[in-house]
């Protein structure tokens, strides 16, 4: 996949999707590894990967144990951050990035004031108001909403994301389809809506449509392929 945002050479941002495994290559997870050498050796090889992908051989990650919530880390320095959803960084140079199946990346950067996150945007989190606080964490080390720009990656589509009434009732009504036999919620549709409410304009958001579900050749399924499947990663940094 080409790089996201391309008219600034200082700002790089991606989401890498399985064409990098015809290569043999593939992101490891820092959130299931039985131990702490397990979880560095994943953050190496993913490091390794992206610094790859952008050709820079020095280019240093952080990442964070993924845990389906809300909380936002603040991150200078590479390396595992802990038990986090989203991370955000003002260093130049510093990547952060965050892995994915059926959940949406999210990444935000203000390239004025050089600032950027990387979020994992599943249900659970979007419900509990990852996004705004991800903003708030920005906004915290010197970002403005109206100069931030968006990208939401591919994530399980409305078609495909089938649910109970515990998970559809969380959900404002105009975002779910109770058309069929169960209610079907439309993620993607509800993160792009957060982000505009917290104050990131529409013309600064790109929206990655393609569903995980139905893309198999491109793009990694945990609701189609369980606990086989492999997964994407959102990442972006910026230099000086």
């Amino acid at each position: 996949m080409p790089e996201i945002w391309t008219d600034r050479k200082e700002l790089h941002a991606a989401f890498i999707t399985r064409e990098i495994e015809k290569g043999g290559a593939r992101f490891e997870s820092v959130t299931d590894p039985r131990n702490a050498d397990g979880a560095l050796k994943a953050l190496e090889n993913n490091r390794s990967i992206i610094s790859g992908y952008f050709d820079r051989p020095e280019l240093t990650l952080c990442m964070a144990k993924q845990v389906h919530g809300r909380q936002v880390l603040y991150t200078d320095k590479p390396g595992l951050a802990g038990e986090a959803d989203g991370l955000v960084t003002d260093r130049p140079g510093l990547a952060v990035g965050v892995l994915v199946a059926d959940c949406a990346a999210l990444l935000l950067a203000d390239r004025e004031n050089k600032v950027v996150a990387a979020v994992h945007a599943g249900w659970r989190g979007a419900i509990a108001g990852i996004i705004p606080e991800a903003v708030r964490q920005m906004e915290n080390i010197g970002a403005e909403p109206d100069l931030i720009q968006a990208y939401i990656s591919p994530c399980i589509s409305l078609k495909a994301f089938e649910v109970g009434e515990e998970v559809a009732s969380q959900f404002p009504e105009r975002f779910v389809d109770r058309s069929g036999h169960k209610p079907h919620v439309d993620l993607q549709g509800f993160i792009y809506e957060e982000i505009l409410k917290n104050g990131i304009s529409g013309p600064s958001v790109i929206r990655d449509t393609a569903c995980t579900v139905r893309n198999e050749k491109l793009l990694h399924s945990h609701r189609r392929d369980g606990f086989r499947s492999g997964r994407m990663l959102g990442v972006v940094f910026v230099t000086e």
